[in-house]
C-alpha cells in the first residue's frame, strides 16, 4: 500500500474535536481509507494513569508533566502512528504534540524545550486548528451539565487566575486561544471557526482533507 496520511485537531476542551474527528472517520472510511484515530493519553504506557484524573498527575511541576505526555505520544507515534501511516492508514489525531507545548508554555516551560521532545515525530499532512471563543466554550460546558467536573488544570487555576473556576476558565481560555492562534499563523495551520453547525464545519473539514486524501481514495479505481 502506499504512504498514508496523519491529519491533526488541535483546540481546547469543549470545542468538538472529538465529534469532527469521528465524522471524519466515518466520511473516510465509507470511501474506502483505513482510518485510525489517536491522540493524547491513548497510550498503553501512560494513557490510563494521565486519564485516570489522578490529582498527582497534574500537580507535578510543568516540565515533569510535559515530560509524562511526551513519553505518552511518543509511545504512540513509535507504535502506532508510523506503522499506520507507513501500511497506508489514514491517522487522525485528537490533539497531536502541540496541545501540551501550548499549555505548558503558558506555565513558563520554554517552547524550545518542548520541540525538542518531539524531534521524531512525524510531521501532519494537515492540522486543523478548531476554535471558539471561551464564553461559548463555557456555555457548551453549562449546558452539557458538566460544571462541576472543570478540573483545576482544566480551568487554570493553578495559574492563580481565581478561586472561582467559571472565572478562571475564561481568563485561561481567552490565553490558550491566543497561544493557538499564534501556533496557526507561525506554523500554518488550518483555523476553522465552530460557531456554525455540525454538518457545516464537518463539511469545511472535508473539502481541506480530501485533496490531501484524495490518491487513497482512488487509489483501488
Amino acid at each position: 500500500m502506499g504512504t498514508g496520511r496523519l491529519i491533526v485537531f488541535e483546540g481546547p476542551d469543549h470545542v468538538g474535536r472529538s465529534t469532527h474527528a469521528e465524522a471524519l472517520r466515518q466520511k473516510l472510511e465509507a470511501n474506502g481509507v483505513p482510518v485510525i484515530i489517536t491522540g493524547l493519553a491513548r497510550s498503553q504506557i501512560l494513557g490510563d494513569l494521565i486519564k485516570s484524573g489522578n490529582k498527582d498527575i497534574h500537580d507535578f511541576g510543568p516540565k515533569t508533566r510535559a515530560l509524562l505526555y511526551a513519553t505518552d505520544l511518543m509511545d504512540q507515534i513509535e507504535n502506532i502512528i508510523k506503522p499506520s501511516i507507513n501500511a497506508g492508514f489514514v491517522v487522525i489525531a485528537d490533539r497531536y504534540i502541540f496541545t501540551p507545548m501550548i499549555r505548558e508554555s503558558l506555565r513558563g516551560v520554554d517552547t524550545d524545550w518542548s520541540m525538542n521532545l518531539y524531534v521524531n515525530a512525524p510531521n501532519p499532512d494537515l492540522t486543523i486548528l478548531l476554535k471558539s471563543g471561551p464564553r461559548r466554550l463555557l456555555q457548551r460546558v453549562i449546558y452539557s451539565g458538566n460544571v462541576g467536573t472543570l478540573s483545576r488544570f482544566e480551568s487554570g487555576m493553578d495559574l492563580g487566575f481565581s478561586t472561582i473556576p467559571t472565572v478562571s476558565f475564561l481568563e485561561y481560555q481567552s490565553k490558550l486561544k491566543y497561544a493557538f492562534d499564534k501556533f496557526a499563523e507561525e506554523r500554518g495551520f488550518l483555523s476553522i471557526s465552530t460557531s456554525k453547525s455540525k454538518p457545516e464545519v464537518s463539511g469545511k473539514i472535508w473539502d481541506e482533507v480530501f485533496p490531501i486524501v484524495k490518491d487513497l481514495i482512488f487509489n483501488d479505481s
